[in-house]
């Protein structure tokens, strides 16, 4: 595990999850938008590194949670942070001790809770491109037995990529937060902490400029310079410093999320006991232009979604400096995921998309202008878990830990589009007709489809640890992790006849099996701090989204 303190985020200016990745080791976050949001340890965990290739079905083998509250969907960890006391960063398969089972680690940030003494802090920054950030605090006791704490943030940035046909600059930042804390503490023994918060993102995001042309399997013939050439096109610069970009469709970013959510530590000797419960959602609404040029092949891509989740985790611990230690719980998740997909093409999309040589008939060029699909996705998912893990000190050096979890899920889907628009085909012959009919349904067919997994399976872990003294010791660990199947919930691929591909619905559990060893020390009094770990893991049936197309 890798802790980073409120102080180091504080003066280091990291204020969200992609600045974080730069002060952890083995932990990589990338977000083309906030719904397509990635972040890896280790080099496993969600895979959505490109443009749409988030898929709802498919949960993030990273957990990400905000003051012990999973969170479903990766796109919130593009949030900025408001009020950290510190950062986790856990490495491998989690789920013995708290919240969700994942198979590639955990990312948990911790806010400041409230405290009886008045306490107030502000921190103002501003930089080039507009740049300006502010934060604040204030907190104290508002009644007996009870303290208060409030906390805002706000961001704003100029957008960093000029598009030379409307004049924008594009990709800005326009983004806040802000979160409510009441903590009641009537005796040393029972603390109650409610949390509200609430964070919004409202930009021109997000574009791209050109950086170079990959080489597909495509002929040469339909690779990108044949194509551009045709039709007299170039990018804007072909200096990706420029920073310039021509496309020809409005973007607009406006996503919020939210929630409330109650946590109580009671203290009975000799355990102690502790309630989380949660409600979250998560709002997303965008408008952006697919093909980043400025020519019109997509006229316009939207995925309009909303998330609902619901927690509920009950905890049993022994006190930290017992010779047995000891955790315990019960864990619940449901969630619901809705999307309305919409997706149009323009006069340009035929040319580019379509190859005349798979087909029996000259393509007209206005055949996919404003063609298009609209759709409903949604997914259910309900989580019922049970764990615990033990810590006994074999000897004053020595220590030997277990954990066991068993994970129960159901997932349910459901997905359906129409098709709609692109040329009418009046005023071709019934087998002209059905041969453009064909064409265009190479790039949009109506399908709908339902399906449903339910089934569980055993986690957990082992370790050893051996300290050499207080500043020092060496640890050995092997753990098997699990994350169960998923539904394809973007759409299915299209098989040699352009049919949906039925058998690509369920996606398969995925099993991690890790073995590690290491050693963690500190030395010239705390000055000097030595980390070294080697691992080998080891996964079944990796749930990775990927998209493909052919010709």
């Amino acid at each position: 595990m890798s802790v980073i303190d409120g102080d180091k985020l504080d003066a280091t200016s990291t204020v969200n999850t992609q600045q974080l990745a730069e002060l952890v080791p083995t932990m990589y976050f990338n977000s083309a938008n906030p719904r397509n949001t990635a972040y890896t340890i280790r080099g496993l965990g969600s895979n959505t590194l490109s443009i749409s290739a988030a898929n709802d079905g498919i949960e993030p083998g990273v957990g990400f949670y905000v003051d012990e509250v999973y969170h479903g969907r990766p796109a919130t960890a593009s949030f900025d942070f408001t009020d950290i006391e510190r950062i986790e960063v856990l490495r491998g398969p989690q789920g013995t001790v708290f919240g969700k089972n994942t198979t590639a680690g955990a990312i948990h940030v911790i806010s400041r809770i409230p405290q009886f003494t008045p306490e107030m802090r502000a921190e103002v920054s501003w930089g080039n491109y507009d740049f300006a950030q502010a934060k604040a605090t204030i907190g104290g006791a508002i009644a007996n037995h009870l303290a208060g704490r409030v906390s805002v943030q706000f961001t704003r940035r100029g957008g960093v990529i000029h598009n030379i046909r409307t004049g924008e600059d594009l990709n800005s930042l326009d983004n806040r937060a802000a979160r409510l804390q009441l903590l009641y503490a009537p005796t040393d023994n029972l603390k109650v902490r409610w949390i509200a918060d609430v964070s919004d993102q409202d930009s021109s995001c997000c574009t791209q400029n050109f950086l170079r042309v990959g080489q597909s399997l495509r002929s040469a013939s339909r690779q990108f310079p044949a194509l551009a050439a045709g039709i007299n096109y170039a990018p804007p610069s072909r200096n990706i410093y420029d920073r310039l970009t021509d496309i020809d469709s409005p973007l607009r970013i406006d996503t919020q999320q939210g929630g409330i959510s109650a946590i109580v530590d009671w203290s009975l000797t000799p355990v102690t006991l502790t309630a989380i419960s949660a409600w979250r959602y998560w709002d997303w609404d965008v408008a952006n232009d697919r093909d980043f040029t400025g020519l019109p092949i997509q006229a316009a891509q939207r995925i309009p979604s909303r998330q609902d989740q619901y927690s509920q985790e009950i905890r049993v611990a022994s006190y930290p400096d017992s010779h047995v230690q000891h955790v315990s719980g019960l864990f619940f998740f449901r969630q619901r995921i809705t999307a309305n997909p919409t997706s149009i093409y323009g006069p340009a999309a035929a040319y580019w998309l379509l190859n005349p040589a798979n087909f029996n008939i000259s393509i007209p060029s206005d055949l996919l202008d404003g063609y298009g699909q609209t759709g409903r996705s949604q997914f259910d998912m309900k989580s019922y878990a049970t764990f615990g893990e033990i810590t006994v000190d074999m000897t004053p050096r020595l220590a030997a830990t277990l954990g066991l979890r068993y994970t129960h899920e159901e997932k349910s889907g459901s997905y359906a589009t129409q098709t709609f628009g692109g040329n009418d085909l009046a005023e071709y012959s019934p087998t002209g007709a059905a041969e453009l009919t064909r064409a265009k349904l190479s790039i949009f067919r109506p399908q709908s489809y339902e399906a449903q997994i339910g089934h569980g399976n055993l986690s957990g872990r082992a370790n050893l640890i051996f300290r050499f003294d207080d500043q020092r010791f060496a640890f050995f660990g092997i753990s098997h992790g699990y994350k169960s199947g998923g539904l394809n919930m973007s759409g299915l691929p299209l098989d040699a006849t352009n049919q949906p591909a039925l058998t690509t619905v369920v996606i398969r559990d995925e099993i991690n099996r890790t073995i590690e060893a290491g050693l963690k020390s500190t030395w010239l009094g705390n000055r000097l701090r030595l980390d070294l770990a080697v691992f080998d893991t080891r996964i079944e049936d990796y749930q990775a989204n990927t998209v493909s197309s052919v010709e």
